[in-house]
C-alpha cells in the first residue's frame, strides 16, 4: 500500500514538475550489477548461521532532465535476494531467502565535465517491499515487510551521441535497520 501511495505521489509531482519546464528533455534506462546486503538484513530470521549477502541488482529508470544540472527520476529496483541458513535459538533454519525490490523516486544533481563527461549525484525516496521465507524446525516460515526509506547514490556518465549514454551509479539504500548497496553499469537513452 504505501508503494502505490508513494508511486501516485511521485507521478503526480513529475507531471507538475513537467509541464513547467519548457526545455526539459525526458529519458530512460536500465542498468544491472551488484547488490550487496549489509548482515543486518536477516535479524530476527536466524540466530546464528551463514549469509550469502551478494546478488545481481536490476534497475529500469525514467526521468526528466530540466537543465544541464538537475533531473528527477523514478526507478524501478530489483534488489535480488539474499540466502541464509543457520539456527534460531537452536531450532535449525534451512533454505532462507530474502527478496528486496521497490520504488525510488530521486532528485539529481549534475555536473557536466565537457559535451561527452558528467558527474552526478542522487538524493531520494525507496519505497520497498521485502518477502522472507525459509523451513524453520521442519515448517515452513514466511513473512513480509515494507517501508520508505532514504537513498544516496553517485555516479559518472559518458554520452556516445547525444541521445545515448552509458552510466556507473554507486546507490546505497535503507531498508528500515539495513543497508543495501547496488554498484551497477547500464545505458540511457535521451528523447
Amino acid at each position: 500500500m504505501k508503494t502505490k501511495t508513494l508511486a501516485l505521489a511521485a507521478f503526480a509531482s513529475a507531471s507538475l514538475l513537467l509541464a513547467a519546464g519548457a526545455h526539459a528533455q525526458p529519458y530512460i534506462g536500465l542498468s544491472i550489477g551488484q547488490t550487496d546486503f549489509d548482515q543486518s538484513i536477516t535479524e530476527g530470521l536466524i540466530t546464528s548461521g551463514t549469509v550469502d549477502n551478494k546478488d545481481s541488482g536490476l534497475k529500469i529508470y525514467g526521468g526528466y532532465q530540466f537543465n544541464p544540472n538537475l533531473a528527477l527520476e523514478l526507478a524501478y529496483v530489483n534488489l535480488g535476494e539474499v540466502s541464509y541458513s543457520g539456527t534460531f535459538f537452536a531450532t535449525p533454519v534451512t533454505g532462507g531467502k530474502v527478496k528486496a525490490s521497490g520504488l525510488n523516486f530521486s532528485g539529481v544533481g549534475i555536473l557536466p565535465l565537457g559535451d561527452e563527461f558528467a558527474l552526478f549525484a542522487k538524493l531520494g525516496l525507496f519505497a520497498w517491499d521485502a518477502k522472507a521465507s525459509d523451513t524453520t524446525g521442519g515448517v515452513p516460515f514466511s513473512a513480509t515487510a515494507d517501508g520508505a526509506d532514504v537513498s544516496f547514490g553517485l555516479g559518472a556518465s559518458y554520452a556516445f551521441t547525444k541521445n545515448f549514454s552509458v552510466r556507473a551509479v554507486s546507490v546505497l539504500i535503507k531498508l528500515d535497520t539495513a543497508d543495501a548497496s547496488l554498484l551497477s553499469l547500464g545505458v540511457q537513452y535521451k528523447f
